[in-house]
C-alpha cells in the first residue's frame, strides 16, 4: 500500500436538540500490514475527529478521517444519488403526470330556452408537455316553477303575506360524457392558452307536470355528440392554474316513445346544441 495521502469522509447529519461537540480521540495505529508496506514510505499521520451528543439517545453525528502527507490535500467523499423515473427533455415531475380540472359555468342552448347552470370534471394523463388525454363529465341543469298569488294579507307589524299556488313545473338536465384531447400552450409567458375538443354520449332528462290540468310528461333521450373549447389558464403557483373556457356542444338526441294518436311509437328527437362559457381550477402540471 502506497503513502499517498488520502482522506476519506463521511458525513450524517440529523437534526439535535441541546447538542454539544467535543471529543477529540487519536486514530489507532497503522496495522502490521500498512507498517510493512510503507517502511520505504515518508511518515504519515492519521486523526479523527468525532463529534458527539452529550444525550444519550441521540447517535454519533459527525466522524472525519484524515491522512497527511507533505502539503497535499485530497478530499474524496460519498453521495447518494436518489433513483426515479425522468421525462427526457423535460422538467415534468413523475408525480406530475396527469391534470385534473373542475368547472363550472353557464350553458346556453339554440333557441328561445333559456339558460341552464353547467358543472363538471375532466382529468387524464399527460402525453407530454402539451397534449393531454382523458375522460370528461358535465351536469347541464335548469329548473323553473310556475306559481301564481291565490291571496295576500297583511300580518303583524304590516308585513305582507302572500299566499301562492304552483301551476307548473320543468326540469331539465343534460349529462354529455365524452373521451377529449387537449392541446396546452408553453407557459413561457405566464398566461396559458389551450384548445381541446372531445367526443362521447349525451343523455338528456326532461320532465314537467301541470297541476291546473293534471298532465306530466317523463323522457329520457340520448344519443352521440361532441364539444369542442377553448381557454386561458393563469398560474396560481406550485401545480395549479386559474382555468376561463368559452366551449360549444353539438348534438342532437332522440328517444322512441309510444305516444302516438293512438299509442303508435314514434321517433322523438332534442337539438342539444349550444355554446357557454365555463370557469374553473385546474392542478398536477
Amino acid at each position: 500500500m502506497h503513502a499517498s495521502l488520502r482522506l476519506t469522509a463521511a458525513v450524517a447529519a440529523a437534526l439535535l436538540a441541546h447538542a454539544s461537540v467535543a471529543l477529540a480521540v487519536p486514530a489507532p495505529g497503522p496495522s502490521p500490514s500498512d507498517q510493512v508496506a510503507s517502511d520505504d514510505a515518508p511518515a504519515s499521520t492519521t486523526t479523527a475527529v468525532v463529534a458527539t451528543s452529550e444525550t444519550p439517545d441521540v447517535p454519533l453525528m459527525l466522524a472525519v478521517a484524515c491522512r497527511e502527507r507533505g502539503t497535499t490535500v485530497v478530499m474524496s467523499g460519498v453521495h447518494y444519488r436518489p433513483r426515479y423515473r425522468t421525462y427526457r427533455n423535460s422538467s415534468r415531475r413523475p408525480e406530475s403526470a396527469g391534470v385534473s380540472q373542475i368547472h363550472g359555468g353557464e350553458f346556453d342552448p339554440d333557441g328561445d330556452q333559456n339558460a341552464r347552470m353547467d358543472v363538471g370534471i375532466r382529468g387524464g394523463p399527460m402525453l407530454d408537455d402539451n397534449i393531454q388525454i382523458g375522460l370528461g363529465v358535465d351536469w347541464i341543469h335548469k329548473g323553473e316553477h310556475i306559481s301564481t298569488v291565490t291571496t295576500s294579507t297583511t300580518g303583524p307589524g304590516g308585513v305582507p303575506i302572500e299566499v301562492k299556488q304552483d301551476i307548473a313545473r320543468a326540469s331539465v338536465n343534460m349529462f354529455p360524457i365524452m373521451a377529449f384531447m387537449q392541446l396546452t400552450a408553453s407557459n413561457d409567458f405566464g398566461i396559458v392558452p389551450y384548445v381541446g375538443g372531445g367526443g362521447g354520449y349525451q343523455v338528456l332528462v326532461l320532465s314537467g307536470d301541470d297541476f291546473t290540468t293534471g298532465n306530466s310528461f317523463e323522457g329520457t333521450f340520448s344519443g352521440w355528440g361532441w364539444q369542442a373549447w377553448a381557454g386561458l389558464g393563469i398560474p396560481l403557483g406550485g401545480r395549479t392554474r386559474l382555468t376561463g373556457e368559452a366551449f360549444v356542444n353539438g348534438a342532437e338526441l332522440a328517444r322512441d316513445a309510444n305516444d302516438g294518436p293512438n299509442g303508435e311509437k314514434v321517433h322523438e328527437t332534442v337539438n342539444g346544441d349550444g355554446m357557454g362559457l365555463r370557469f374553473g381550477v385546474a392542478w398536477g402540471f
